[in-house]
């Protein structure tokens, strides 16, 4: 229990340290006086500035107090205070001075009689509020004197409803000691506050260093921030004694506060985060604490008055129990911040001891007072700074570890890259007799498949060209026979109009009376009848002769504009009488849907008709072979064009046994053929793909399924 309750001063005296208590009514001095306490009253009477006026019913003010901008009793922003003097014959017609510090402005009464009047420059416009004086006052007796303060201080907007300031500050000193009693009071306040700032900037600046060197580590960036806000509350409350309004010193009020309460909650944070623990009920019941704390702060006023600092303290208790919990592991490196409390809580125990030495010994160890005061400071300092350099120092630890730790697995490492590079040489030099032995090889493999290429290429090129002269071969039946049409025709009727010459001859040689002039005219008739076909099929094979004549010309592959109509239903024919030609037995119904507005495409006419050929070869061989097992079938190609935006497509339809799926994938590579042995090359589809993918830009895609159709479909790019 002892232990506990130690503990919870221990947390009290950091939280005042680091809030304070704000700013204050003092007068004290080293001068026998005899002073009474000062008493106050709101409002303004000058009659209460007369030494005869009874202030017994005034308000006791104590000597530690400070004006809370939100009580009801300075809605007037002014007041009186009254104190008795009862000065000693020891004083008697010294040079004293009456040190005032003020915020705002007053007028001093000794007994009655106007004695100062202490105004800043700009009271009434603006500007400071803050003044400092030093007001000359001599007593000639020892009787009892009243020295009254008429107070009033300009009441500016103010950010944070909490801000409190410090009215007056009165205390008499003799004139030659005002010099030294001022550098006392500000030399070491002022080196604290700087060691304060300058700690925490730079521990600031080495965690963000840390942070930014491994992210893997956010304790660095926790903490980074927490000294950076600390740094900020301790500078926020040295700039404090010196800006002027109440809006600035509720400001630096109010960016202090957020700080101190920022700096404390991430420094709870950075515990848990080193000791790896989770973050319960407990430390956000804590966090929900200090945050309302601080919205109350600045939106109605003081939580808990002289309470205030009770949020804080329980961060502080937290983070004494987090601590423990560390404490009591067996890592070593947890132990750190219970062990920084520890150091902490010695430096206050010091502390304690050194005020209470100054209190009871301060006339004998006058001469060694600067000395004790360096080292009050020293421990003040190291009770503020030993937890979060504690934590500070065990990061460093864990840093001085792992370089350790990298250290000792890099002379591993060099130790095993020394073996493993005699290792290696010896490797090297087997590998280098594998090698010349694999050259060797490689060489005599490489002139294998040197000769196999060649063998290879040989073989492609021939059977490219067999594919060439099967599809002239295909072509050529299909023009003999069509062409065997209108010659058939022209035999026929000049054998018949040699015989119908030959019976007008036999006419025409018979007598006079004889000859049958009706029958001359009807063999006249039906030879000229016969002469008209014999030109008409006559011309009808030579414009099949003069087509094929004008396909043959192209053979440089220029491109020309087509009507794509003609050349489809041209070599369909083709196509269809070559197969005609081979197997007299095979008819096929042929269905032809032409786009009768087709534009003419830009194309090789040749390369084209042969991947139509090589398509409608294909058609009929698959209905063909349908036709063979099925006896009601009727074998049908059907033909379509049509126009789609700037394509022009055809499509070429067959009812055969379609393409199975394991199929479909291959059919345009190289090589690959369905067809019986001597009966394909397997190059038709790979050629008419290149010819329309690569030298026409278009598509060339099929649609199947096994045992209903076939379609193949070519889109051409109208240029």
């Amino acid at each position: 229990m002892n232990r506990l309750l130690l503990w919870v001063i221990f947390a009290g005296l950091i939280t005042n340290t680091a809030v304070g208590q704000g700013l204050r009514i003092v007068s004290e001095s080293n001068l026998e006086l005899g002073r009474s306490s000062w008493r106050f009253m709101p409002g303004d009477n000058k009659r209460w500035a007369d030494s005869a006026f009874n202030d017994r019913s005034w308000k006791k003010q104590p000597i530690e107090t400070t004006i809370e901008l939100n009580d009801t009793i300075w809605r007037k922003n002014q007041g009186w205070f009254r104190q008795t003097l009862h000065p000693g014959a020891t004083i008697l017609k010294k040079d004293l001075r009456l040190v005032v510090k003020q915020f705002g402005a007053s007028e001093i009464y000794l007994d009655g009689r106007l004695f100062a009047v202490l105004t800043p420059p700009r009271f009434d416009s603006g500007g400071s509020q803050r003044l400092i004086r030093f007001v000359p006052i001599r007593f000639t007796d020892t009787n009892q004197h009243i020295l009254a303060v008429r107070y009033r201080f300009r009441r500016d907007p103010i950010v944070q409803a909490s801000t409190d300031i410090s009215p007056l500050s009165i205390h008499p000193q003799e004139a030659d000691e005002i010099g030294v009693s001022l550098v006392d009071e500000t030399q070491w306040p002022a080196v604290l506050s700087g060691c304060m700032i300058g700690v925490c900037g730079i521990l600031a600046l080495l965690h963000y260093l840390f942070y930014r060197a491994n992210r893997s580590q956010p304790i660095n960036r926790t903490l980074a921030w927490a000294m950076l806000f600390f740094m900020l509350a301790a500078s926020m409350a040295e700039l404090n004694d010196f800006v002027g309004t109440l809006t600035y010193v509720s400001l630096t009020d109010l960016i202090g506060d957020v700080s101190l309460h920022a700096g404390f909650v991430l420094l709870l944070t950075g515990v848990y985060q080193y000791l790896h623990l989770r973050r319960r009920w407990i430390y956000y019941g804590i966090l929900t604490i200090v945050f309302i704390d601080q919205l109350y702060r600045t939106g109605i006023g003081s939580l808990l008055n002289e309470f205030g600092w009770v949020p804080l303290a329980l961060v502080i208790i937290d983070y004494i129990r987090v601590s423990w919990l560390g404490r009591k592991t067996k890592d070593v490196d947890a132990r750190l911040p219970w062990n920084s409390l520890k150091a902490s809580l010695y430096c206050f125990l010091l502390i304690i001891v050194c005020g209470l030495i100054l209190g009871l010994a301060e006339s004998l160890i006058k001469d060694m007072i600067e000395y004790i005061l360096v080292v009050f400071v020293l421990l003040v300092a190291g009770a503020i700074f030993s937890i979060p350099v504690g934590l500070s120092l065990s990061l460093v630890r864990d840093y001085t570890r792992t370089y350790k730790a990298l250290g000792n697995n890099l002379r591993e490492v060099e130790q095993l890259s020394a073996r493993t590079l005699a290792q290696e040489q010896e490797k090297q030099h087997l590998l280098a007799r594998q090698n010349e032995l694999l050259e060797e090889q490689v060489q005599a493999r490489t002139a294998e498949l040197h000769q196999s290429l060649e063998d290879l290429r040989a073989t492609q090129e021939q059977l490219v060209q067999r594919e060439k002269l099967a599809s002239l071969g295909e072509l050529t039946a299909g023009i003999a026979h069509e062409i065997q049409n209108p010659l058939n025709f022209v035999n026929n009727f000049a054998e018949v109009s040699v015989e119908l010459v030959e019976e007008l001859h036999e006419e025409r040689e018979k007598p006079e009376g004889e000859r049958d002039k009706e029958l001359e005219t009807d063999l006249l008739s039906d030879l000229g009848q016969n002469v008209q076909k014999i030109s008409d099929h006559g011309k009808r094979a030579a414009n099949i002769v003069r087509g094929m004549l004008q396909h043959s010309r192209t053979r440089s592959g220029q491109k020309q504009p087509t009507d794509l109509n003609a050349l489809v239903d041209e070599y369909l024919r083709l196509a269809y009488q070559g197969l005609r030609a081979k197997d007299k037995s095979f008819n096929a119904h042929l269905t032809t849907r032409f786009a009768p507005t087709l534009p003419a495409v830009n194309i090789v006419p040749e390369d084209i008709g042969r991947v139509l050929v090589n398509l409608f070869n294909n058609a009929f061989y698959a209905v063909q072979q349908k036709s063979q097992s099925e006896l009601d079938f009727v074998p049908t190609v059907s033909v379509q064009t049509a126009q789609d935006d700037n394509q022009l497509v055809i499509r070429i339809r067959d009812n055969g046994t379609g393409i199975p799926d394991e199929v479909r994938q291959k059919v345009f590579q190289p090589f690959f053929t369905t067809k019986p042995t001597g009966q394909g090359t397997g190059l038709g589809l790979s050629l008419s793909y290149d010819i329309v993918v690569k030298g026409h830009g278009g598509l060339l895609k099929v649609e199947t399924e096994p045992g209903e159709f076939t379609e193949f479909t070519i889109t051409l790019p109208v240029e």
